[in-house]
């Protein structure tokens, strides 16, 4: 193993690298893989490192476009490819426009549904092979097929079935010399068909700002809500960021919340921020349920910078994904980044078959047990983060690409 120390040294006897990422669509803030591989791509930009990343399904947009986005204090070039032109000219522009870049290493970040609306495209292997035949290629698992679950339907199982097959067969082709994904569920999988894959861990998408958000932010909302101005220290935050997964409870969160938030006397607020994919009526039911139990408060779609600042005035995250599955959010890991604790309240997906994973275990992901056997009140971490989730992914990545180059 190379210490930090070391690796700086022998960093700067290699040359950089040439990377450029594959992804579906490059919308800022409308789809969570290309919003990670902007952010990976500007983080290698500002080590040193070029940079580039191409959309090859992009619905946000109607023509060919290559851009500069901004990131960070990083310009990322990109090209954004619509999912309207036939594959054979999206295929020549992609190859052209790398070849002009020369990259030494071809990262696709796949998400089945990132390249097709059914996740069913079955050239995928032709179309990536076409594209660039010289660099040596990565891929990165964010998703791998449906049916993976215990108690998946038999349509998602033969869905996934199909989509297994595009796997393999694009694997076999493009014969991959690293292979990553953020879950140990699905590196389980992996290894079940020969695929061998490392964790790469998930980082946040929303960079940390050195300010809070109670003054002008959330008191406004917490009062209207409860009808009065609040003292802050009277009043204990639980926050849900982005999608909220419909087998997740509230009631069953606010259940375990409860006798601890009243044993200190606080009032509980839920405060929900970010792409929910909640309509305003289930919040209406949500707050009559929730009635003397909790506040709701629902600040919506919100900058990266006002997420932060949300993110930096809570006492407790929430998380609506399984705990065994908990690797793959993003919303969890901006959280943790943050230095906020997590409650995890659902426990009830399993992968099938043999092989089963450990739980994650963590002391900062509470399970209900968990939270139940506390004495006092979770609370944010407040200090300034050392090295970022990004940087720490960026880091790891960057070895394994030298480790592995000729």
């Amino acid at each position: 193993m190379i210490g930090p120390g070391k690796l700086s040294v022998k960093r700067q006897l290699q040359a950089p690298l040439r990377l450029a990422f594959l992804c579906g669509s490059l919308e800022p803030g409308r789809d969570g893989v290309g919003d990670y591989s902007r952010r990976l791509a500007g983080e290698l930009i500002r080590q040193g490192h070029p940079a580039v990343v191409a959309a090859l399904n992009d619905s946000h947009v109607t023509k060919i476009m290559m851009e500069q986005q901004e990131i960070e204090g990083a310009s990322v070039s990109v090209l954004r490819l619509p999912s309207v032109l036939p594959w054979s000219d999206r295929v020549e522009k992609a190859r052209d426009w790398l070849k002009a870049f020369g990259p030494d290493w071809i990262s696709l970040q796949f998400v089945p549904f990132g390249f097709h609306p059914k996740g069913l495209l079955f050239g995928l292997g032709k179309i990536l092979l076409a594209i660039d035949t010289k660099a040596s290629w990565h891929v990165m698992f964010h998703e791998l097929w449906l049916g993976l679950g215990a108690g998946s339907t038999v349509r998602h199982r033969v869905i996934g079935l199909l989509q297994k097959f595009i796997v393999l067969d694009f694997m076999g082709r493009l014969r991959p010399r690293i292979v990553n994904t953020q879950a140990e569920p699905y590196r389980i999988v992996l290894r079940r068909t020969n695929i061998v894959a490392s964790i790469l861990p998930l980082f946040g998408n929303i960079p940390w700002v050195n300010a809070g958000g109670w003054d002008g932010l959330l008191e406004p909302l917490v009062a209207k809500v409860a009808g009065k101005p609040q003292n802050r220290a009277r009043v204990f935050l639980a926050g849900i960021l982005g999608m909220v997964h419909p087998e997740w409870c509230a009631e069953e969160a606010v259940k375990t919340l409860e006798p601890l938030t009243r044993r200190f006397q606080k009032r509980l607020v839920l405060v929900f921020f970010g792409k929910n994919g909640l309509t305003p009526e289930a919040f209406t039911k949500l707050k009559l349920k929730l009635h003397g139990q909790a506040d709701v408060v629902v600040c919506g779609e919100r900058t990266a910078i006002e997420i932060s600042k949300i993110l930096q005035t809570l006492d407790l995250g929430l998380a609506t994904s399984p705990r065994r599955v908990i690797q793959k959010s993003g919303s969890v890991a901006a959280m943790l980044e943050h230095g906020l604790k997590v409650l995890v309240t659902r426990d009830d997906w399993r992968l099938r078959g043999p092989d089963l994973p450990q739980e994650e275990e963590s002391s900062r992901l509470l399970s209900t047990k968990h939270f139940a056997s506390l004495e006092t009140l979770p609370a944010i971490d407040l200090q300034s983060p050392g090295k970022s989730g990004i940087k720490r992914v960026a880091d790891q990545l960057l070895e394994t690409f030298y480790q592995h180059s000729i």
